[in-house]
């Protein structure tokens, strides 16, 4: 598995406005009405291949959910989600059990707070800073505590609730 996603404490309509300028790619398709359990499907054309960057997006909580279908934004660094946050809370968490790799960032108030990041295969770019106030019972501290946030995290996880599909144009 390799689920990834970046909530961010804002409305619907403010936080697609945000992430759709914030994401710099030219859209294949503006964000539709999807089901969570057919948004792969529809980000795929008739190979099965990804027809593009696709997140699945929807509300949890008070919070809008990203959730990263084809793993592009496990790319972008914490400097960028700090602009996407602006003032704003946001929270990117993702992991892949085959790589072995886990992440999780959190941005408040601007600043980055907590940036980790455990990759098997390339620990030259591991990273370890800042702790969230969870943590003092259960530190994050390998990619399967990351993989273990992101698996109980419920405002990450849409279920069956109903969503948009959005699809971007890979950078070149």
């Amino acid at each position: 598995m390799c689920p990834s996603y970046v909530r961010i404490r804002l409305p619907l309509a403010a936080a697609l406005s945000r992430f759709g300028g914030w994401i710099g790619l030219p859209e294949i398709a503006p964000a539709r009405d999807v089901t969570a359990s057919k948004a792969v499907e529809e980000a795929c054309d008739s190979n099965g291949n990804w027809r593009g960057v696709a997140v699945f997006v929807h509300e949890s909580n008070g919070w809008t959910v990203f959730d990263d279908l084809t793993g592009y934004l496990a790319s972008v660094p914490a400097s960028r989600w700090a602009e996407l946050a602006a003032g704003d809370e946001l929270i990117f968490a993702g992991y892949n059990d085959s790589v072995p790799y886990g992440q999780l960032i959190a941005v408040r108030s601007g600043r980055v707070v907590r940036e980790f990041l455990e990759d098997l295969q390339d620990p030259r770019h591991n990273v370890n800073r800042g702790r969230l106030d969870f943590e003092r019972d259960s530190p994050i501290d390998g990619w399967i505590a990351a993989a273990s946030f992101v698996d109980e995290d419920d405002l990450g996880d849409p279920g069956a609730d109903d969503g948009s599909l959005w699809l971007f144009r890979r950078a070149t």
